[in-house]
């Protein structure tokens, strides 16, 4: 499996990266650059996503873009959930 990150996570692609983890930023895939400070629309995207067809999971920040993901069949991580799942699990019963 491929990873995407949006611009939010650009330093995460690269430690992946470094971990020997496939992982481009959003800018990179789509535009070519790693010019993060230029954003891409949500809708381009879903349709870059759409058009590797479940071969690329998106990690993200974006709740809204992970929301669309799930509607839309592609892999996605949200960096949300695994936060709460990692809270979670560490809870001692009261």
């Amino acid at each position: 499996m491929k990873y995407m990150v949006d611009a939010m996570l650009y330093g995460l692609a690269k430690e992946l990266r470094e971990l020997g983890v496939e992982c481009e930023t959003a800018s990179k895939l789509i535009r070519g650059d790693e010019d993060s400070s230029i954003s891409i629309p949500d809708p381009d995207i879903l349709e870059y996503l759409i058009n590797a067809k479940g071969e690329v999971c998106l990690i993200t920040l974006d709740s809204e873009l992970a929301k669309y993901c799930q509607k839309f069949k592609i892999p996605c991580i949200r960096i949300q959930d695994l936060v709460i799942q990692q809270v979670l699990g560490q809870r001692k019963p009261s």
